[in-house]
């Protein structure tokens, strides 16, 4: 049996600096939080290829590619933590209970996260822009 791995990320769009995340409306405990998109898996795949496979059957979109933000163990799962790019700020509908919003990330302080989504989306806006730093020929440590 193969270890499980928890596969979570969002969906940024560069030009306005946004990521896309959702809300379980269905749920008994409803909170208003906002979450990653992600799920837990047993098979032998990718945390990447898992990430494009959830995008795409929630959202009916196709990316290609994924970039890891980290990971990190727990007791019985390793948790990887991925982000991809997109072109178009699409507006998505509401389905089976799920929203979805883009928000920009100097919002994140006011809205409702856990701590460990808020964690994540930090780390995730720290490569976003290690990455550009680098892209542009400045100093990185990345």
């Amino acid at each position: 049996m193969h270890k499980k791995f928890y596969a979570s990320g969002f969906l940024y769009h560069l030009p306005t600096q946004q990521i896309l995340l959702q809300q379980d409306t269905t749920s008994e405990n409803f909170s208003n939080q906002w979450f990653l998109f992600g799920g837990r898996y047993t098979e032998k795949e990718l945390p990447e290829d898992v990430f494009k496979k959830i995008i795409a059957n929630l959202l009916q979109i196709r990316i290609d590619l994924v970039h890891a933000v980290y990971s990190y163990e727990t007791d019985d799962a390793s948790q990887h933590i991925v982000y991809s790019e997109i072109d178009e700020l699409i507006e998505f509908s509401s389905q089976n209970g799920l929203l979805f919003n883009w928000f920009p990330f100097k919002n994140m302080h006011k809205m409702q996260i856990s701590e460990q989504t808020k964690h994540d989306i930090i780390v995730g806006q720290r490569v976003i822009e290690a990455s550009g730093r680098k892209s542009r020929g400045e100093h990185t440590f990345q």
